[in-house]
């Protein structure tokens, strides 16, 4: 579930206008990391360093550097497919790095040709490692009065969709300072995985199920073009299940309070310190457990 935070750094160089656009003598269909580089420099004249990478979640990377000479500039990281990028493409991404959600017309461009493409790219048959057991808390635990309740009619055998896979993330130090993914659903592999920096003591049980329960949500309601072609990710359905469940609330509050302690943890790799106003169980959570047997609910 991705946090609702601001994604542009302060040093994050604002592009200039420029009226002269270069274009690489190579051809369109075989841009290499230096083509890209030197179009995009030319285009924002700023110093931009593009690199190929294979991620196909985050295809598009950018952050901000600090050249030797005092300089701000961006590394930009693209996913490989963007070497065959025809001129719309690349010109809707340069127009897309500039104006971000205010490029309405070179957003959608690039939207469909990169899910167009990761759609046409080999399956991968890499085996998923699942781990749902974590050092504090237990993901199957907390999830199965999930699938017996909330989602009985969701999975088989009494609904359509196939159970996903329900794992913690990669147990590795993050990057970002102003913005956090804390759970992901990835349709091929039909994984659930959430970020292990809610694996602390200092983070509720009550809080990484709903987070467990949004991910799910997705697993069952997977995004979707409305009619203009745009993809939406939390549609009317979508969002009118997840407000009406009991906790709703209570766990945005609690996700605006700790937001960013939660990204210093995880940029740091240091454990949150407990404290014990964000360990209480909401008073619409405590009422429902109450009338509960004790073991259908894991906190």
């Amino acid at each position: 579930m991705p946090a609702r935070r601001g994604t542009r750094s302060r040093r994050t160089p604002q592009p200039r206008p420029s009226a002269r656009i270069a274009e690489p003598t190579d051809s369109p269909a075989a841009w290499c990391e230096a083509d890209w580089s030197r179009f995009l420099t030319d285009r924002f004249e700023l110093p931009i360093e593009v690199s190929f990478g294979r991620s196909r979640s985050a295809p598009v990377q950018a952050r901000a550097f600090e050249a030797a000479d005092g300089q701000t500039g961006w590394q930009l990281r693209l996913h490989r497919m963007f070497a065959s990028a025809p001129e719309e493409v690349r010109d809707a991404l340069a127009k897309w790095l500039r104006a971000g959600r205010r490029a309405r017309k070179a957003g959608p461009i690039l939207d469909d040709w990169i899910h167009d493409q990761v759609a046409s790219l080999p399956r991968r048959t890499a085996k998923v490692s699942i781990e749902p057991a974590g050092n504090v808390h237990d993901l199957e635990t907390l999830a199965l009065p999930l699938i017996v309740g909330e989602f009985a009619n969701d999975f088989r055998p009494r609904g359509p969709h196939e159970r996903p896979r329900i794992t913690w993330g990669r147990r590795a130090r993050s990057k970002s300072r102003r913005s956090l993914r804390l759970g992901s659903f990835e349709p091929e592999s039909r994984v659930v995985r959430i970020h292990p920096v809610l694996d602390q003591r200092a983070v509720p049980a009550w809080f990484v199920t709903f987070v467990l329960k949004h991910e799910l949500l997705h697993s069952v309601l997977p995004s979707s073009r409305d009619a203009k072609g745009k993809w939406v990710h939390h549609g009317p359905e979508f969002r009118g299940r997840e407000s009406a469940w009991l906790e709703y609330e209570s766990a945005l509050r609690w996700e605006r309070q700790n937001l960013p302690r939660l990204i210093r943890s995880a940029r740091l790799g240091s454990e949150l310190r407990a404290r014990p106003e964000d360990l209480i169980v909401p008073d619409v959570l405590a009422v429902e457990r109450q009338s509960l047997r004790q073991h259908e609910l894991p906190f």
